[in-house]
């Protein structure tokens, strides 16, 4: 082999591992833009890309959106640390239960959850999302520091929505929003969105000053 040709060999080797590495570097980047850093789940713009590339592909998937319940509590008394280590530990009880249903978890943002759930029959994900209701509460031993071990039992509320034909993502996860808000009045449901269910109007919001009226709190 001539050295000319020794070199374009080597040339063409060299530019096959280049763009090996940055495939590989593109997809890293694409998982950190689509996962969630701590726990490891889709965030936001994994989950809208995983239904999108799904029902485009002919897959009716529910929205469940999930919120603890006293959350801002455990902060407040044990820490971010605790708090951390308690939406881990939900999200890995997320994770297994949607395993067993087919259905994958993700993270929003702080101790809201997102599931999206397959087949989409609403009395049968109403059935399964009480069940991962009961799973996640069952009591959680964390470790607060100096070795001191805090026992914990979430509770959590999930609004779920089942799509109408083509429906966009963000109707979706409005109508999952507006049915959660209905399940943390009720405390620890799982309640689904039905047509016409709407969140409240502003002056039914606790703690809302009307004009020209003293503070009103509902709570």
């Amino acid at each position: 082999m001539t050295l000319l040709a020794c070199g374009y060999v080597l040339g063409r080797l060299r530019a096959r591992a280049r763009c090996r590495r940055l495939r590989l570097d593109l997809a890293m980047a694409r998982h950190l833009a689509e996962h969630d850093s701590l726990t490891g789940l889709m965030n936001r713009s994994g989950a809208q890309h995983f239904y999108e590339t799904r029902t485009a592909a002919g897959t009716t998937l529910a929205a469940v959106l999930v919120d603890l319940d006293g959350f801002k509590a455990v902060n407040d008394t044990w820490g971010h640390q605790v708090g951390d280590a308690q939406l881990m530990a939900v999200a890995r009880r997320l994770t297994d239960a949607c395993a067993s249903i087919g259905a994958v978890a993700s993270r929003l943002s702080g101790d809201e959850f997102l599931l999206l759930v397959p087949d989409a029959d609403a009395d049968l994900v109403q059935e399964q999302v009480m069940g991962i209701l009961a799973q996640l509460g069952t009591p959680i031993t964390l470790l607060a520091g100096d070795a001191l071990m805090v026992s914990l039992t979430p509770g959590a509320s999930a609004g779920i929505a089942v799509p109408q034909r083509d429906e966009p993502w963000s109707n979706l996860l409005r109508h999952a929003d507006i049915a959660l808000y209905q399940a943390k009045s009720l405390g620890g449901q799982a309640v689904l969105y039905t047509s016409g269910m709407q969140h409240p109007a502003r002056r039914d919001l606790p703690g809302v000053r009307l004009r020209n009226s003293p503070l009103v709190n509902y709570a």
